[in-house]
């Protein structure tokens, strides 16, 4: 009687630990994104031994300190259609499961968790997702004469959920880095806003243009930064034609030589196939 009791305590020890020891795995390990506004994110995680349990996707509310449930599996609990999940396997123990969103706004920023648990044990990952919006600088690299007057664009796509107030109360900064033979700070210099459609655009302009305006400028927004080199130099334009008419008579002198030579291809092989 006592060997049947120690039997049926190890099977029930067996019956409740082995679960344990299986449990699933995230190899995934916590980490960041960044996407576009607009763009899709693609939030993945790598999961070993899932066999009957679930992953569920939640996101973190920081006004509330507070999970919500986004899905269950494949099952969505949210009705916003920008969202879905994906999932595929490449072995018997691997499997890959995907949060999805189409159509990034700035609300979507935020703790994203991807989650195994039963009554026993639990594991989980947080995925940050960051919405940069796109944004773009030009001329990207510019050369110009003393006495120009220059004008560089960096521009910012808004999302279409804010207004215009809130869209032109964005701020854009330009930073500029002098050459090394100009420490001063240049002058003449002076910027304007611009709010068309759902891009603003920060114009940065230099009337009648000087040496030690040569340089690096920067404009930078939130965590972006997009650069353009400026060169104010004399005869600029002067070396950019000479540059050209010397790669054209080099083109000139090249193809010269490969008619020469073509020629006396064309006379060696006359001698060698008729002699």
């Amino acid at each position: 009687m006592f060997q049947f009791k120690q039997v049926f305590l190890f099977i029930l020890m067996i019956k409740f630990i082995t679960p344990e020891n299986n449990f699933p795995q995230i190899l995934t390990k916590t980490y960041n994104q960044t996407s576009n506004l607009t763009s899709t994110a693609i939030l993945t995680c790598h999961v070993l031994d899932l066999d009957e349990h679930h992953v569920t996707w939640f996101k973190f509310d920081p006004l509330t300190s507070s999970l919500h449930p986004l899905a269950v599996g494949k099952e969505l609990f949210i009705t916003d259609k920008r969202y879905s999940i994906s999932s595929y396997s490449t072995s018997t123990r691997d499997s890959y499961w995907s949060l999805e969103i189409y159509q990034l706004n700035l609300s979507d920023e935020g703790t994203y968790l991807c989650k195994i648990a039963n009554r026993r044990a639990s594991v989980s990952i947080s995925i940050y997702l960051h919405i940069q919006i796109p944004m773009f600088l030009f001329p990207p690299y510019l050369y110009v004469e003393p006495g120009t007057n220059v004008k560089l664009n960096c521009s910012i796509l808004i999302d279409n959920n804010n207004n215009n107030n809130e869209a032109f109360s964005s701020t854009i900064n330009w930073h500029f880095i002098s050459n090394q033979y100009n420490k001063t700070k240049p002058n003449d210099v002076h910027t304007r806003k611009i709010l068309l459609n759902n891009s603003l655009t920060s114009s940065l302009i230099i009337q009648h243009a000087q040496t030690y305006h040569s340089g690096i400028w920067t404009c930078v927004y939130k965590r972006q930064r997009r650069t353009t080199k400026l060169i104010v130099e004399k005869d600029v334009l002067q070396r950019q034609r000479i540059s050209a008419l010397l790669s054209n008579n080099s083109n000139r002198r090249y193809s010269l030589l490969n008619f020469l030579f073509f020629i006396l291809l064309i006379n060696y092989c006359n001698k060698l196939f008729f002699i």
